[in-house]
């Protein structure tokens, strides 16, 4: 019991430290990346955001699930006595609150998005004819709705008011535009943003992302047709004139409130995604390996410092 007791203690501290480090080095991040930032075109903008935001998360778990669990059951021994101090326990209790937080946040998303999407599937009729490589249905509802609804299952919902009131054109570039966060697999990205934790203010990120999502499925779906950006720039306008819709946590809509500025502007003057280099493509999955690799050159000195730490703690 002891055994397992230190494992769980030495796995959720390890978590929490990570996480509070991760969430500020993202928070620094952000702020020393921010002019470059806005000079990139949208879809590097939102990926740079992303990963950022994920950062305290993905750090904390390789940390904590990673290296210090393996690290643990491989070195330390069965029958161990050793007592948890106060400052390791307290470590702990922040790790496990952290993480039942991240689990929180996404089933409760999960749960809203499910009833919400229930509730239009018993308001709506299908649509057909829009082109569109998801179920599409129209749904009578006082706000202009038009939404990608889900994650293995996406479904596209379009208001009838949007129907009756936006032109042909302006309705398919909306359609489009949903379509590209389809691809883009935005939602699923909205559930992991959820999951992971954060401190330091890094939820400032989930803006800055989410708004960066939107103008690159804007990019996304008009490319460099002029005729198509000026009619997705129209349907924004049109959109946002109608009413602030409102959306479920697990979807992707065309609008939802706020300033229209900057996406108007980049629809109308874009900016252009250079060519990934051969080490944005590589880089993780090497990064990663190399990391592997000194973890297990380096175990049994990293075990010998974890048994260190934990003596000198109170």
């Amino acid at each position: 019991m002891r055994y397992w007791t230190l494992a769980s203690v030495t796995v959720l501290s390890a978590f929490a430290i990570f996480t509070i480090a991760g969430s500020a080095l993202a928070r620094v991040g952000a702020a020393a990346l921010s002019p470059r930032t806005s000079r990139l075109a949208p879809a590097g903008r939102a990926r740079l955001l992303f990963r950022l935001r994920i950062l305290p998360g993905l750090c904390a778990a390789i940390a904590a699930f990673g290296i210090a669990l393996p690290i643990f059951l491989w070195f330390e021994d069965a029958g161990t006595t050793e007592a948890v101090s106060r400052t390791l326990g307290v470590a702990a209790v922040a790790g496990a609150a952290l993480l039942a937080r991240g689990a929180w946040r996404a089933a409760s998303a999960w749960r809203s998005t499910a009833r919400v999407l229930d509730d239009w599937k018993r308001r709506s009729r299908a649509l057909s004819g829009l082109g569109a490589p998801v179920p599409a249905f129209a749904i009578d509802d006082a706000f202009p709705i038009v939404a990608v609804v889900g994650i293995l299952r996406p479904r596209l919902f379009v208001a009838e008011r949007v129907l009756r009131e936006c032109t042909r054109e302006e309705v398919a570039a909306m359609v489009a535009h949903e379509c590209a966060h389809v691809s883009a697999r935005d939602n699923f990205r909205r559930l992991l943003i959820r999951a992971c934790p954060g401190m330091f203010g890094v939820a400032c990120l989930d803006r800055a992302w989410s708004a960066a999502a939107e103008e690159a499925a804007d990019a996304r779906a008009a490319g460099l047709d002029t005729r198509a950006r000026l009619d997705m720039a129209g349907a924004l306008i049109h959109v946002a004139r109608l009413a602030v819709p409102q959306a479920p946590p697990l979807a992707s809509a065309f609008y939802l409130g706020g300033s229209i500025d900057d996406r108007v502007r980049r629809l109308v003057e874009p900016a252009v995604d250079g060519p990934a280099s051969r080490w944005a493509r590589l880089g993780f999955p090497v990064t990663l390996a190399a990391f592997g690799l000194a973890i297990v050159v380096t175990a049994p000195a990293l075990h010998a410092l974890m048994e260190q730490a934990v003596r000198l703690l109170p």
